[in-house]
């Protein structure tokens, strides 16, 4: 029978404890809560005419979610919840803006709905579904006309209308462009305009970008034009969004603005749908040091932008034995790891038993020869791995809590 110490059993309640508490990801937007939803209603007091309102407005911000979070082609397909069902999935509602009128009540309502009712509606129906909002997503919008091209300099009447526009019911989390004396020396109209792919990485670190779309507006014989291509920073992917009419106004450039919008929220979200449903898993052996090399290694792996979970197997003072669900190819993961410092080694699998690759953790956190061998294979050095109950020694810094 096998026996565990006291201690042992600390450092792994302490282990769980702390990967509960750690993020899967960086914080993002709550993309089950739809903002901006105009409600009206009518009552012989103003808290029934405010109660109704709140009321009716629950099954349009429901049909605004499932929409947002679902492709075009399926938006035939969607659910239609009766109106207990509507009511059972919001979890919350705040009115941003409301004016009582006699018997009249006209409000702006937030609705928060609950998760994993919104996911059993779509999955009921069979419609495929994102969960969480694309990476930061710059758009450079450049203009060329009488020859020159300009982006951040004026005229450039393109640039105007894109920050006027407000993003409405997207995944796509369009950044704020700043046009900053940053922005200015990141990139160039001209290196934009040729997909430059240095430029483009400079202005996606600017701004922690994982996609950049350069929509160059032409005109042409009076004719006003917005092709725009769409470069994914992390993969080298390039995708041809489309080109837009511009019409002969102010009036259509913002019009071209919200088309132009939607048409990179539709692309995006068709990428990564495909993707999510070819999803990469594979099993991960993690030596470990620690417990504040296990927190290192998992906040690394983390912060891979298409990483879609983490689920430890099983954990030990020496080894983590973890499985990620990785939105992308195995090539791309690998380059992910590499670009964090993780190599990996495959391990042939035995017995019938999953492939499982051997992770070399970033050597700032640990050298390679103290890596802990495979199961079954005495340590070299058995001070060298963590005792029952203590943490390694070390000569730097107590850990710090996460």
């Amino acid at each position: 029978m096998q026996h565990f110490v006291p201690g042992r059993t600390l450092w792994i309640a302490l282990a769980a404890m702390l990967l509960l508490a750690l993020p899967a990801r960086a914080e993002q937007a709550d993309v089950f809560v739809v903002t901006g939803v105009k409600v009206e209603a009518k009552g012989p007091r103003p808290d029934l005419a405010r109660a109704k309102a709140v009321a009716d407005g629950e099954q349009a911000a429901l049909a605004r979610l499932l929409r947002k979070l679902t492709l075009a082609e399926d938006h035939a397909r969607l659910p239609k919840p009766d109106a207990e069902a509507v009511r059972n999935a919001v979890r919350n509602f705040s009115v941003e803006s409301e004016n009582q009128q006699g018997d009249r009540y006209t409000a702006s309502v937030a609705y928060r709905f609950d998760r994993d009712s919104v996911r059993a509606m779509l999955e009921g129906a069979g419609v495929p579904f994102l969960e969480a909002p694309s990476p930061p997503l710059v758009v450079l919008p450049a203009w060329r006309e009488d020859g020159k091209l300009t982006l951040w300099d004026d005229p450039n009447p393109w640039r105007e209308a894109w920050l006027r526009h407000e993003p409405g019911d997207t995944l796509a989390d369009f950044a704020r462009l700043r046009g900053d004396l940053a922005d200015l020396k990141a990139i160039s109209g001209e290196e934009a305009a040729s997909g430059n792919r240095a430029a483009l990485g400079r202005i996606g670190d600017n701004y922690k970008a994982g996609l950049v779309a350069v929509a160059v507006g032409t005109v042409e014989k009076g004719q006003r034009r917005i092709a725009v291509q769409l470069y994914d920073l992390a993969n080298g992917r390039t995708s041809a969004v489309g080109v837009f009419p511009a019409g002969t106004d102010e009036a259509g450039l913002d019009k071209a603005a919200a088309a132009i919008a939607r048409a990179i929220d539709a692309a995006w979200k068709k990428s990564a749908v495909l993707i999510e449903q070819n999803a990469a898993v594979v099993r991960i052996r993690a030596p470990l040091q620690g417990l504040e090399h296990w927190i290192k290694i998992r906040q690394s792996l983390s912060s891979m932008p298409q990483l879609r979970g983490l689920t430890t197997l099983s954990m030990s003072p020496g080894e983590a034995l973890i499985e990620l669900r990785f939105a992308g190819t195995i090539a791309e993961l690998r380059r992910q790891l590499d670009q964090r410092g993780m190599a990996v080694t495959v391990e042939p699998a035995k017995d019938g038993a999953p492939e499982t690759w051997l992770l070399k953790p970033p050597s700032t956190a640990v050298k390679e020869t103290d890596l802990a061998p495979a199961p079954g294979t005495p340590p070299a050095k058995a001070e060298e791995r963590p005792r029952d109950g203590a943490a390694p020694d070390k000569k730097t810094e107590p850990p710090k809590k996460p």
